[in-house]
């Protein structure tokens, strides 16, 4: 038994520390899920050795037949790592399904290539018929005639759908 305790005891060590390497990936700012993907199978093989070693001195343990309160030391003990594990592999699938494309989305760096005018929310002045409202009217509109980078779709390619519009002929 102390052969497996002491094979047992850099395996503990090393799933420690691939746990640690697993959360530093996951919470890192850039989140590369293949690298967050090879920590989790790192760890997922500790895991597995280890458990092949926990359950060795526990069968070793019944056959010895210590008492009930080593056994039980000992059976909490790996069951700590066994929950750690649990809860790893919890949030590395939640991770995995949260964004399945391999990087997380920086959303900062979507860029639109609309031009950024800063119109205010206004209500359109009806024309009267007369003329100097027809210049307050005609107005209204002169920007989004003149501004090249808007498009006829955005822009209206119809101003004769709008009382008025024959102004720009005076």
């Amino acid at each position: 038994m102390d052969a497996l305790k002491l094979r047992r005891t850099p395996l503990r060590t090393a799933f420690t520390k691939a746990v640690n390497h697993l959360q530093e990936v996951a919470e890192n700012e850039q989140l590369d899920k293949n690298e967050l993907e090879i920590a989790f199978e790192q760890l997922k093989l500790k895991n597995n050795k280890m458990r092949q070693i926990d359950q060795s001195i526990l069968d070793i343990l019944s056959e010895a037949n210590c008492s009930q309160d080593a056994y039980n030391n000992k059976f909490e003990a790996i069951e700590s790592y066994v929950e750690k594990m649990i809860a790893l592999k919890i949030k590395f699938k939640n991770l995995m399904e949260n964004n399945p494309s391999g990087q997380k989305d920086n959303h900062s760096l979507v860029t639109s290539s609309s031009s950024s005018l800063r119109l205010p929310k206004i209500q359109f002045q009806q024309f009267s018929g007369e003329l100097m409202d027809g210049l307050r009217f005609y107005n209204q509109f002169k920007r989004i005639h003149e501004d090249e980078s808007i498009d006829d779709a955005r822009g209206g390619s119809r101003p004769d759908l709008c009382p008025g519009w024959h102004l720009d002929r005076i």
